[in-house]
C-alpha cells in the first residue's frame, strides 16, 4: 500500500480554503460576464437596427441621385456610404458589418474592406473621383494597406492628404501631409468617375515617390491621375484617442477584425445565393433583410463575439477581484489555521508530558486529550500490573529456590540416611512446585499473546461431569454437598482450555468451601449466552478486593494465600480463557458464600435451532 504523504496541517486547511474561494470567485465572474454579455447582445441589436435604417435612407438617396441623373456615379457614393456605415460594430471585439443592395435589374452592390475617393485640386474642388481596391487585394494585402495608412495618418481617421495652400486643413504648418505632396493613382477607369486602382504612390514636393499600395487587380491601366486632394480608408484602422494631449491609434487586432469583416461578407453573399437564412441569435451574429417592390434587395450581416467583448470589457474587474480574493483567502487561512494549529501544537507539547488539558477551545481536541489522558491511564495500569506480575513472579519463585537451597546444602554434609530421603524429598515436592508455577506462567502468558484455540462442537455439560469425577474424593473427604443444575447446551470451543477453566474454578470453590459447607453449580442459557455459575460456602470476599481478584498472584484474603495451596494464578488462567472465547467473568458476594460466574457465546445453531423450535 502506497504511503500518503504528510503534509502540515495549515497547508491541509489553506489549499480546500483557497479552491473554495476560487469556485465562489468563478462562479461570480460567470454571473458578470453573462449578464455583461447580455448588455452587449442588446447593443449589438440596436447596432443592427441602426444600421438597417441608415441602408434604408441610403438607397433612398441612391434612388434620389438615379432620378437626379448622376448614373453609375450614383452607385459609387452608395458605396462609400455603405462601407463608411460598416464600421459600426467594429467597438464590440472588432466587430465586422456588410451591406449589400440588389436592383430590379439583379445588380448587386456591396460596402467595401478599403476604399477612398480624391480631387484633382482641392476638397470639392473639380470632379470628385472613387478609389476601389477590394478586387486587388486578398487578407494580406488589405493588413499591409491598413498597416500603412495607421502609420502615416496623423490628425484623421483616414488618411487624408490636402494641397499645401487647403484652407481645409486644421494645422498645414504641423501637418506633413498638407507640404505639397499628392497621390499618383493608376488603374483602370470604371463608369461613373471610379478607378479600379492597381497602385497609388505618394509624390512628394522634392519628386520622390512613395509606394502606398500595389493590387493584383489585372488588366492594363487606363487612366493615372494626380490627386492633390485624396481620402482613403480601411476598416482595419482603429479608433484615435488622445494620450497626453495628442492623438494615438488605439489598440486593435486587425486579425480578429478582418475575420469578422470576412464572415459578414460570406453571410450576405449565402444570403445572395439563398444557400443558408441566418437569424438574429445571441452572441453577435445578426442579419436582416427588407425587400422591395421589382425584386430590389436590402440586407446586412453583422459578425461579432459578445462573450470576447464581455471578458475584455471586465479584465480589470477580474484581476484586481482576484488579487483582492486571494488577500483574503491568504489572510482568512493564515487566520482560521492558527486558530486550528495553535492548540494542536499546545496539545502536542503537552502530550510529550504525558497529560493532556481536556477544557481547551476545540471540543474535538478536547475529546482527543480525554482519549489520550485515559490510554495514558491504561498504559500505565498495564506497565503496574506488569510490575507486580513481575515481582509477584519473582516471590512466588524466590521461596522455592530457597527451600531448595537449604536442603541442597544440607545434602552435602554427612546426615543420617533418613534425614537424607526426607530432604530429597522436599527438594522434589519443591521442583514440582515450581514446575508447575512455569507451566501455569506459560500458560497464561499464551493466553494473554492470543494463542490461536482449537475450537469444535461440545457438550458442556458433559465437559464439566468430566472435571467433577476426579474431585469426587475430596468432596466426600471434607465433607461437602455438591449441587449441579447442567442441562445439555452446547457451544464451540477449546476443549482442553475450557476444562482448565471449570477445574480452576471447581478448585477454588473446593479449596475456600469450610467443611461441611456446601458448593453449587448452574448451567443456564441467557439471550445468545451460556452461564456457568460456580458458587461456594465460606467468608466473603472484601468489596474492595472483588475487581483484583483476576489479576495473577493477587492476595487479597490470607485464606486465599500460597500455604492453601494455589499458585495464585488460576483465576487469572480462568480470564484470559474466557476472554479469549469472547466471554466475559464476574464474581459476587452471596449471602454466607461467593460466586463466580462465566459467560460464553452459545452455539449459533442451537440458537437458530432452539427458536425455531420455540
Amino acid at each position: 500500500m502506497e504511503k500518503l504523504r504528510a503534509y502540515r496541517l495549515r497547508r491541509r486547511i489553506a489549499v480546500p480554503l483557497m479552491l473554495a474561494f476560487s469556485v465562489l470567485w468563478l462562479g461570480t465572474m460567470a454571473l458578470l460576464t453573462a449578464s455583461t454579455q447580455d448588455r452587449l447582445d442588446i447593443t449589438v441589436q440596436r447596432i443592427y437596427k441602426d444600421a438597417r435604417d441608415d441602408l434604408e435612407e441610403q438607397w433612398s438617396y441612391y434612388e434620389a441621385n438615379l432620378e437626379n441623373g448622376l448614373g453609375a456615379e450614383a452607385e459609387h457614393i452608395l458605396v462609400d456610404n455603405l462601407s463608411s456605415s460598416s464600421l459600426a460594430l467594429t467597438d464590440i471585439a472588432e466587430g465586422g458589418m456588410a451591406f449589400v443592395t440588389r436592383d430590379e435589374e439583379n445588380h448587386v452592390i456591396q460596402s467595401q474592406l478599403a476604399w477612398g475617393y480624391g480631387h484633382e485640386a482641392d476638397v470639392d474642388m473639380g470632379q470628385r473621383w472613387h478609389l476601389r481596391f477590394d478586387n486587388g487585394l486578398d487578407d494580406a494585402g488589405q493588413l499591409e494597406l491598413a498597416q500603412w495608412l495607421m502609420e502615416h495618418r496623423l490628425q484623421h481617421w483616414s488618411y487624408t492628404l490636402y494641397p499645401a495652400d487647403s484652407w481645409f486643413a486644421e494645422d498645414a504648418a504641423k501637418d506633413p501631409n498638407c507640404d505639397g505632396r499628392y497621390a499618383r493613382i493608376t488603374g483602370i477607369e470604371l463608369p461613373g468617375y471610379a478607378i479600379e486602382v492597381q497602385k497609388v504612390e505618394i509624390v512628394h514636393p522634392d519628386g520622390t515617390t512613395e509606394t502606398m499600395v500595389e493590387t493584383t487587380t489585372p488588366g492594363e491601366p487606363t487612366i493615372t491621375l494626380d490627386l492633390h486632394y485624396v481620402k482613403i480608408s480601411s476598416v482595419l484602422l482603429p479608433g484615435l484617442s488622445y494620450s497626453g494631449g495628442e492623438l494615438e491609434n488605439s489598440p486593435v487586432d486587425m486579425q480578429l477584425r478582418l475575420k469578422n469583416f470576412r464572415e459578414a461578407q460570406a453571410i450576405v453573399s449565402r444570403e445572395l445565393a439563398d444557400e443558408d437564412r441566418v437569424v438574429q441569435t445571441r452572441g453577435g451574429k445578426i442579419t436582416g433583410m427588407s425587400s422591395g417592390s421589382s425584386g430590389t434587395m436590402r440586407m446586412v450581416a453583422g459578425q461579432c463575439s459578445t462573450l470576447t467583448a464581455a471578458i475584455e470589457e471586465e479584465q480589470f474587474l477580474y484581476i484586481s477581484t482576484f488579487l483582492l480574493t486571494a488577500a483574503v483567502v491568504l489572510l482568512l487561512s493564515g487566520h482560521l489555521s492558527r486558530k486550528v494549529t495553535s492548540p494542536v501544537e499546545e496539545l502536542s507539547q503537552q502530550a510529550a508530558t504525558g497529560h493532556c488539558r481536556v477544557d481547551g477551545p476545540i471540543t474535538e481536541l478536547n475529546a482527543l486529550a480525554v482519549s489520550f489522558n485515559q490510554a495514558q491511564d491504561q498504559l500505565a495500569g498495564q506497565l503496574r500490573r506488569e510490575r507486580e506480575f513481575t515481582r509477584a513472579a519473582a516471590h512466588e519463585l524466590k521461596t522455592p529456590l530457597a527451600v531448595l537451597r537449604t536442603h541442597a546444602e544440607a545434602l552435602r554434609e554427612d546426615i543420617l540416611p533418613e534425614k537424607r530421603e526426607q530432604y530429597l524429598g522436599i527438594v522434589l515436592e519443591e521442583c514440582d512446585r515450581m514446575a508447575e508455577l512455569v507451566g501455569r506462567l506459560l500458560e497464561f502468558s499464551r493466553l494473554e499473546s492470543g494463542a490461536a484455540l482449537h475450537r469444535e462442537p461440545l457438550e458442556f455439560a458433559g465437559l464439566i461431569r468430566e472435571v467433577l469425577e476426579p474431585l469426587e474424593l475430596q468432596l466426600e473427604q471434607k465433607q461437602i454437598r455438591l449441587t449441579a443444575d447442567l442441562p445439555e447446551l452446547p457451544l464451540t470451543g477449546d476443549r482442553e482450555r475450557l476444562r482448565e477453566v471449570v477445574g480452576n474454578l471447581l478448585s477454588n470453590a473446593l479449596r475456600h468451601c469450610p467443611t461441611g459447607g456446601a458448593i453449587r453449580l448452574a448451567l443456564t442459557r441467557e439471550a445468545g449466552w451460556v452461564c456457568l455459575s460456580v458458587c461456594n460456602d465460606g467468608l466473603p470476599i472484601p468489596a474492595e478486593d472483588l475487581p483484583h481478584l483476576w489479576e495473577p498472584f493477587f492476595r487479597g484474603d490470607r485464606s486465599r494465600s500460597r500455604e492453601s495451596g494455589g499458585t495464585g494464578l488460576g483465576l487469572a488462567i480462568v480470564q484470559a480463557a474466557v476472554t479469549a472465547h469472547g466471554g466475559s467473568c464476574s464474581v459476587e458476594n452471596i449471602g454466607q458464600g461467593v460466586c463466580f460466574r462465566i459467560r460464553l457465546p452459545l452455539d449459533p445453531d442451537s440458537t437458530s435451532g432452539t427458536a425455531e423450535h420455540a
